[in-house]
Parts: structure tokens; sequence; C-alpha cells
């Protein structure tokens, strides 16, 4: 079977879209402009579109907003749910998202990061759950005896971006969490953006966007952990959530679930751009970009690298609790309470948000034939520029 053409890719921080044909010269792309992105603007070298169409809004970002076509809506229902008032993408990017995105996006774009903020960034199921864990107990539980360890990760440190997709998936408990953090505040202005602005210092924050979603001036003023993944692993862990959770319901084949992660077919998508702007960024002292499997590896000697980066100065005792208590098995035994006391019934198997968390499972996963297909897929993109 020939293997379907993959999405081409626009560079997001020049916003140019004829550089990105082969993987040499789009990291190359991506390296060049972030010598000439400033904190003010974007510089753009070109914002041709090949294929024109109708865009309904405009973001602060700059983005562009497309409604995703009846047809495509209808093709992808026929494996999955989707959300009730469709999903966009953005252009430059082809970034895929709920609609509901476009009501919180330039809320998101003008967040009020400050001094001693860190934030946590990656695509999905690359680790940033785990990675969030490791920096907050690094920032506020070393010595295992803060009280607020037993609230859930997504109360102590939001998922700032996880109000995009519903208001609606919030039960009872976590209505009454906004409302003691956010006296006054509305569930409909964003429960998670909001709760990240009334978090005590030093706050600590996820998202899965992409960096020119965020505000400019993010690396003047916040420490950031970007978290990479083999993207076969990630996209064997995110075929499981998207089965798993009852809002996409995935019921289709893993070989197209593959498939449409290529073409950029799925929530966050697409997958390089995402990473390779923070690849570009990687020597910028504020930026720490690391890789799940070296955090596999060898926890013990990542902890180090991150308690200089937080200034945490933490002793080895500490570094110890922390690995244990940020360890797969502890996680998921939190995981699987928290599911029970605020994601009830959001899961068709509670607790399975931590599923493995293994190097290589997609070796069990995929057929020779998919397998080289993902490989000329990542060959185009990055060769071995990142992925050995």
């Amino acid at each position: 079977m020939e293997p379907q053409p993959m999405a081409s890719y626009m560079c997001c921080l020049c916003w140019c879209e004829q550089l990105c044909c082969c993987s040499s010269t789009l990291l190359q792309c991506y390296l060049q402009c972030q010598k000439t992105r400033n904190c003010q603007e974007v510089t753009a070298i070109t914002t041709r579109v090949v294929v024109p169409r109708k865009m309904t809004t405009k973001l602060a970002s700059g983005h562009k907003v497309e409604a995703m076509s009846e047809e495509w809506l209808a093709r992808m229902e026929e494996e999955q749910t989707l959300y009730n008032h469709g999903m966009v993408r953005l252009r430059p990017g082809g970034w895929l998202y709920p609609t509901l995105f476009t009501k919180y996006a330039d809320t998101i774009y003008n967040f009020k990061f400050t001094e001693g903020d860190v934030l946590v960034m990656g695509m999905p199921r690359s680790g940033t759950t785990w990675m969030l864990e490791l920096v907050w107990t690094m920032l506020h539980n070393p010595d295992l005896n803060n009280q607020r360890a037993d609230l859930p990760i997504f109360i102590r440190a939001p998922h700032i971006d996880k109000t995009i997709r519903s208001t609606v998936e919030n039960p009872r408990q976590m209505t009454e969490m906004f409302r003691q953090m956010c006296p006054g505040k509305k569930v409909e202005d964003g429960v998670f953006l909001q709760i990240s602005e009334a978090l005590p210092a030093p706050r600590v924050m996820k998202t899965h966007l992409p960096c020119t979603l965020l505000p400019l001036t993010l690396l003047h003023t916040t420490k950031v952990v970007y978290i990479a993944r083999d993207p076969k692993d990630v996209v064997v862990s995110l075929f499981y959530h998207f089965c798993n959770v009852k809002f996409h319901n995935y019921t289709g084949t893993f070989d197209n679930f593959v498939k449409h992660f290529m073409n950029n077919d799925l929530l966050y998508c697409p997958y390089w751009p995402n990473l390779m702007m923070a690849w570009g960024q990687k020597d910028e002292p504020y930026m720490h970009f690391v890789f799940y499997e070296d955090f596999k590896a060898d926890i013990k000697k990542e902890l180090g690298k991150l308690n200089e980066l937080l200034g945490t100065n933490l002793s080895q005792q500490q570094l110890d609790n922390v690995a244990e208590h940020c360890s797969f098995s502890s996680m998921k035994a939190r995981s699987e309470k928290d599911a029970a006391n605020y994601h009830q019934g959001a899961q068709k198997s509670e607790g399975d948000f931590f599923r493995k968390g293994e190097i290589g499972d997609w070796k069990n996963h995929f057929s020779p034939e998919l397998e080289q297909e993902m490989n000329r897929w990542i060959e185009k993109n990055c060769g071995n520029a990142i992925f050995k």
C-alpha cells in the first residue's frame, strides 16, 4: 500500500511554508527564524497561503481561524466523538482545536506570567504530567510534608489550556474547589486559567500549546521545561487515551489513528512544529529542553539538572524523595484516587490516565509497514537532528 501524502508544515516563527518541504530545511528554518524573533513581534517573511480559505476570525496572536468542513467532521466522527461546536484550524501552523478555543485564545495569549513561574510544555502523552509533578514537588514538597500534595495535580499545577476543551466536564467537587480558590469568579470564564492566576508563588503550570499561542515575552519571565518523547510511543499512548476517555471515544483501528496523527487530524496536532519551535529555543537561558527517555534512563541525573534550573538547591535526600514520590507506581495510585473524586465517569476504565510509561512499547503495536511509514515521516520532518 502506498503511504498517504502527509500534510505540509508551515514555519510557525516566520510563518513561511515553502521552506518546510524537507527535514533539513525545516530545522534550519526554525533555527534561523528564532534569531530574528524578538519580544515585540514575529517578523513575517511571507504569509502566502497555498489554498485560500475563508478566515472567520483573527486572534490576538495573529492567527486566523478556519472552521473545519462538514465533510471533515463527518469523516472523523465515524471513528470518534468530536466536540459539540465543531473544531477549527489556526492559520498559519494548522493547529487543530475545539471551536471553544477561540473563546479563550486571547486570554491565554495575554496571560500574565511572572518571575518565578515555571511552565511545563510538550505535546499530549509526552510525559508532561510526570514532569509537572516533578517540578511542583521540587518547589513545594521536597520533604514530602506539604498537605497541598493531597490535592490533584491539576489543582496544584493547572493545565492552562484544558479550559479550551469543555466547561461541562467539571463535576461538583471540581466546581466547589474552583469557587474556594476563585471566589466571585465565573466558571464560564475558564476554570483552569483562573485557578492558575490564583496560585501561590512560585506557580507551576502546564500547556500543550505551541510557543506562538503564548505570550511573546514568555521566556523573558518564565522558566520553561519542554519535554519531548519518541513520537512512536507518543502515538501509542495517545491511542489508548482516545479509546479510554469518553469524550473522545475512539473506535477506529490503530493504523488509522497513526495516520490521523501524521496527517495532523488529531487534537493539538501538528506534532513537529510544536516540538521544533521549542527545540529552536533550547539554548535560551530560561528554556530547558528534556527527553522523556533520559528521565526514564537516569532520573537522578536529570533531577540534578532541574535542581540547577529551578534554583531549588535540594539535598540528595530531598531529590531521592522527589524521585520516589513521582515514580510511575506512586503517580498511578494517586491518579486512580483523583479519577474517583474529580473525573468520575470521564473514563471507561478509571485510573487509566497512567497506562505503562514504558520506552519502546510501540514495538508491540506497529506492523513493519506502518513502522516504515512513520520512519519516513520522522525522517522528513527532523531527520536524525532530534530523535536518533
